[in-house]
């Protein structure tokens, strides 16, 4: 009688620590599904993101743009947005607001007109050029050179390389040139310099001459106005031939297609390229190239991106 009783007893007390450990277990699920439903993961999934999207999100977007998208239908242009691949979260309030201005751009086009800062009006918000990236340096529309600007190291261009007047050019991007130059000219390409480096004054006569020629929009579409160009910094060349010395017949000529295989090698790239017209600001010139370096002129290359676009990734 006494074991049976003793056995009665061990029963009700496993009984009762299985009825205790299900009261625990259910407690810490119901806890643990209470917490859960507190998550971003857990209500945006709710609103239609999948859990690979929803760490994406977490990884770019602050929590406050993340209780705004709780509340809110599934954005797939968001999702679109951050997987761009020169996607900047700095810029993430601009991207929004130019593609609320203009819905029927992609977000590829978002992001580059935005890097490259086309939500702002030309010459309207200026940058000091940053003269720490040396031969990196980016001036256009937007960044602003000094008035008294002049490289410290320009040299000047020996006669056999140019018509016209004198020309100079930085040092680096001098040497360059040479080994370029000789390089095409083994394989009958005689490159010819019509234009190197201005100063502020000379760019600014270059301005006002197209301005009065057809106005100020045609100047700009053609131009940059003193302080913004590509010349001021001594690593640009207007670049032709022997053969095709102007800008309406150099597109398309032999030299303009070696220099278009072959110029990166060298460091150089093709400053405004066709079709790239909204993102440079300029009209194409396929006879304007601008020194960058080897490494950087390779991945333009490459990429097929502009120089606006590389800086404002790579080194803004």
């Amino acid at each position: 009688m006494k074991k049976l009783k003793l056995r009665k007893q061990v029963w009700f007390v496993m009984v009762g620590l299985i009825f205790i450990s299900l009261g625990i277990y259910t407690g810490i699920k119901v806890y643990q599904d209470y917490q859960y439903k507190k998550t971003n993961e857990y209500k945006l999934l709710q609103v239609g993101y999948q859990k690979e999207d929803i760490k994406k999100l977490e990884e770019v977007l602050d929590q406050s743009y993340l209780d705004k998208l709780m509340q809110e239908e599934k954005n797939e242009f968001i999702l679109s947005l951050i997987q761009e691949k020169y996607f900047l979260k700095s810029n993430l309030e601009r991207y929004i607001k130019y593609h609320e201005d203009n819905q029927s751009f992609t977000s590829t086009k978002v992001v580059t007109m935005v890097n490259v800062n086309r939500d702002y009006d030309y010459y309207s918000y200026d940058i000091d050029v940053d003269l720490s990236k040396d031969y990196l340096i980016l001036t256009n529309k937007y960044y602003r050179l000094a008035n008294d600007y002049e490289p410290e190291d320009l040299v000047d261009i020996s006669n056999r390389y140019y018509y016209g007047s004198n020309h100079k050019i930085r040092k680096d991007a001098y040497e360059a040139f040479k080994n370029m130059w000789e390089d095409a000219y083994k394989e009958d390409i005689y490159l010819i310099i019509n234009s190197s480096y201005r100063n502020y004054e000379s760019q600014e006569n270059v301005y006002n001459d197209y301005k009065k020629q057809r106005g100020e929009a045609y100047a700009d579409s053609i131009a940059a106005r003193a302080g913004y160009s590509e010349h001021q910094t001594g690593l640009s060349l207007d670049i032709f031939s022997k053969a095709n010395t102007l800008t309406s017949n150099f597109r398309g000529s032999p030299a303009y297609n070696w220099l278009t295989s072959n110029a990166y090698k060298y460091g150089f790239i093709e400053r405004y390229p066709e079709g790239k017209e909204e993102i440079t600001g300029f009209s194409a010139e396929a006879w304007h190239w601008r020194y960058v370096g080897v490494e950087v002129a390779t991945y333009i290359q490459e990429n097929n991106i502009t120089f606006d676009e590389y800086y404002a990734y790579f080194l803004a």
